[in-house]
């Protein structure tokens, strides 16, 4: 009697053979590891306090440095060494950052003072001239009806704050540790940004020595792809953030918007969040201009159409074009998402994180493709390039 072939066909070899089998038992066990874990995390505390501190001082560092890396490469290539240049940006942003101190925090300041005190003024302003304008109407009821509502809201949120404060003196502890961690992080991450910079190359060959030789390949395909991800698109979203604040400021100075110099702030802070961000700073924008006057809210709107068309016509393409290659619905979904888990830090560094991801995607897809034309490729045609090529993202 004949005895069974045991000759595996390509399909076996393909998804892996015994190879797979050990997987998934190892997939197994990770997981029962996982679940015994999860009803002893209490011993992994000590750890999840390190990794809560020190990672929001290495995630601004690395923004740093991913901003700082090119013009520290563009001085080494023009024959200055990589330390001198570190130094001279270092000292450059430190005047920057001084000059800015001295002429904008005390007009920021003054200016978001004002507005906090004149806010309840202009808003009972607004509400006389609106009910002057539409007394003896129809629309006089429901008007005073619409700010009734709106001081009853009003109300609630002063008393859900001030019940939320509860004890006095646990608030003004937990104000002074967040500011005082702030104030580390500035502290500390410019300090992590200096060695990154100076010692880069030292870091990435102490990392690959670290992995067995068959993975450095791997490992050097995949950090091409990281940076060409992530990088690009910190670098490109900074700029646009700027120069949208610049535009918005500009803009502000030419109608006379009150308060422009926080708003503008507020408007390049929140241009960080592709998409929606204009949207947020728009509103409060909006709210203080028709506030003052009606003049004011239509200046506002020109102001910021102009914004809108240079941004989406020159600054963006001309910065980031087709770097990203995320689909503008993409960014708004993973926006979405992001803004539900983690609040604003989601919003902030949702696509940052998307990118991470992606990333990765992109060089197991690679993978799959590489091992199915191994497979398949000769009889059934080779898997064909796609957006995300060797020749897009080659290895360092």
């Amino acid at each position: 009697m004949e005895r069974p072939s045991t000759k595996a066909t390509r399909w076996i070899k393909f998804i892996g053979g015994r190879n797979l089998i050990f997987t998934l038992i190892a997939g197994v066990l990770l997981g029962a590891l996982i679940f015994v874990f999860y009803h002893v995390r209490f011993i992994f505390t000590p750890l999840l306090i390190i990794f809560k501190t020190i990672f929001a001082p290495i995630l601004l560092a690395l923004i740093l440095y991913y901003l700082l890396d090119p013009i520290v490469n563009y001085f080494e290539k023009k024959g200055i060494k990589r330390i001198y240049s570190i130094l001279g940006i270092v000292v450059a942003l430190l005047l920057l950052i001084g000059a800015f101190s001295v002429w904008a925090v005390p007009k920021i300041y003054s200016q978001t003072a004002n507005l906090v005190n004149d806010f309840p003024q202009h808003v009972d302003n607004f509400n006389s001239a609106l009910q002057n304008l539409v007394a003896g109407t129809v629309l006089e009821s429901p008007i005073e009806e619409i700010f009734g509502s709106l001081e009853d809201v009003v109300f609630q949120v002063i008393n859900t704050l001030s019940d939320s404060l509860g004890d006095i003196q646990r608030f003004v502890g937990d104000l002074f540790s967040t500011v005082s961690g702030f104030f580390i992080i500035l502290f500390t991450s410019p300090i992590i940004t200096f060695f990154l910079l100076k010692d880069a190359r030292q870091f990435h060959g102490y990392f690959l020595k670290l992995l067995p030789p068959k993975f450095r390949n791997d490992s050097n395909e995949l950090g091409a792809i990281l940076n060409s991800q992530v990088g690009d698109y910190l670098k490109g979203q900074f700029i646009v953030a700027l120069a949208n604040g610049l535009i918005v400021f500009i803009g502000f100075l030419v109608i006379g918007m009150p308060y422009g110099l926080p708003l503008a702030l507020l408007v390049t802070i929140t241009s960080i969040i592709p998409y929606i961000g204009p949207f947020i700073a728009f509103v409060p924008c909006a709210v203080i201009a028709l506030l003052h006057s009606f003049q004011m809210l239509v200046g506002l709107i020109i102001v910021w159409i102009i914004e809108q068309i240079l941004n989406g016509n020159v600054i963006e393409p001309k910065v980031l074009g087709d770097q990203l290659k995320v689909h503008p619905v993409t960014i708004v979904l993973v926006l979405l998402v992001m803004g539900n888990l983690f609040g604003l830090f989601g919003l902030v560094f949702g696509i940052p994180t998307y990118t991470i991801f992606k990333a990765f995607g992109v060089f197991l897809f690679r993978k799959f493709k590489q091992r199915y034309n191994r497979y398949y490729g000769e009889d059934e045609g080779e898997y064909e390039e796609t957006e995300f090529s060797q020749k897009e993202y080659p290895a360092n």
